[in-house]
């Protein structure tokens, strides 16, 4: 019998500690206490500036919550904190702006605004053609933080303060605004002669250590990070993501079809399953390996898996189904959305994790006969 896990127990200082680290661990949507600590450490041997990012967005997005009436076991179990947890580490933390004073205050009104969009999608998303029952509803997963961030990064634009971080262009390289802008720590990609396509050659020999190394450092891209020790931290979080329900008992989401008493699950797998198929793809289509080296092509795939593994039942026909989706969402949905917004010059954020989930998950009915609505793959 599966059984929701309830995160209220009347003791104020337990249920701070589930509302912080379960903001954290729902940024790969598990509502865990263990994985969000783990994650938290491994964020933390990475950059301390980081972590505390981490800790202060969980943090806005529950004090929002609270403050906005939100029910209660929704902001325990960390779904008001995730979007804020990821809203607040991109502008402060992130590759993408300067770390000064503007910036950190910039951090955290984004994390506090992130609530707002954050609860209007999943409304939206969540009850999408719902009306006569049965509905097409998904879960916003980490659209709210994409949105807000895309909103706040253009509108900054405007602002007299100097936030961007900008680093000189090599000759015959892609211009900040150009067509695969992506403003990252690995550089800037130069161009093939008489085309438009980037130069991937780079003097780099990749063997299996290499590609496991990408794959755990994509997973850590999910928070901006790129160290693949504290993608270690991920996999190891998440593949002890287990919840201490009343009772005593533990249970996962991701158990669907498997005993919920079970302290192992699959959450630490799947990222790393959809993050080196994202690594090893990239190559195959010869994106640069300065950008696979350094996780970019892995954490939207590393998300994807999880959302797709969590919310289909587990069966080989539904990995199957995700692992094709990676695969899409890499050679397709990236750099399609890496060339949308770069025009604007945006970064892709998780959007192509978003996007591939949603149109991937709304065809699972009629490809896989699952009947539609959220929650599905839970008995």
């Amino acid at each position: 019998m599966y059984i929701t896990p309830t995160f209220e127990t009347g003791n104020p200082l337990v249920e701070f500690i589930f509302i912080l680290f379960n903001g954290i661990s729902e940024v790969p949507l598990v509502s865990s206490v263990v994985s969000g600590a783990l994650i938290l450490v491994g964020v933390l041997i990475a950059s301390r500036r980081a972590a505390a990012m981490m800790v202060a967005g969980s943090l806005i997005g529950a004090g929002m919550g609270l403050l906005l009436g939100v029910p209660y076991h929704l902001i325990t179990a960390g779904l008001l904190g995730y979007n804020s947890v990821l809203s607040a580490m991109a502008l402060w933390s992130g590759p993408f702006t300067k770390t000064n004073g503007a910036t950190l205050a910039l951090s955290l009104f984004n994390a506090a605004m992130t609530v707002i969009i954050y609860l209007a999608l999943d409304n939206v998303l969540g009850n999408m053609f719902q009306v006569g029952g049965g509905g097409y509803g998904v879960p916003s997963f980490t659209l709210g933080f994409c949105v807000a961030t895309w909103m706040t990064l253009l509108a900054a634009r405007y602002f007299g303060v100097d936030i961007f971080a900008r680093s000189p262009a090599p000759e015959g390289a892609i211009s900040a605004e150009g067509r695969y802008h992506d403003v990252v720590a690995s550089g800037v990609t130069k161009l093939l002669p008489g085309s438009g396509n980037p130069d991937n050659s780079e003097d780099f020999h990749w063997t299996v250590w290499e590609f496991i190394k990408a794959g755990f450092t994509g997973v850590a891209q999910i928070t901006f990070i790129n160290n693949w020790k504290t993608g270690v931290f991920w996999v190891v979080g998440l593949t002890l993501s287990f919840s201490l329900v009343s009772g005593g008992i533990f249970n996962n989401a991701y158990t669907a079809n498997w005993d919920p008493l079970s302290p192992l699950f699959l959450a630490g797998a799947m990222a790393f399953i959809g993050s080196l198929v994202g690594a090893i793809f990239a190559k195959l289509v010869k994106f640069p390996d300065s950008e696979i080296r350094s996780g970019l092509h892995g954490f939207n795939q590393a998300l994807l898996m999880i959302a797709l593994t969590a919310f289909l039942p587990l069966n080989l026909t539904t990995f199957v189904y995700a692992l094709f989706a990676t695969i899409v969402c890499t050679i397709i949905i990236v750099p399609a959305v890496k060339n949308f917004f770069g025009r604007w010059g945006l970064p892709g954020l998780t959007g192509p994790f978003n996007f591939a989930a949603f149109f991937f998950i709304w065809a699972a009915p009629y490809i896989l006969s699952i009947p539609f609505g959220l929650g599905w793959g839970r008995p």
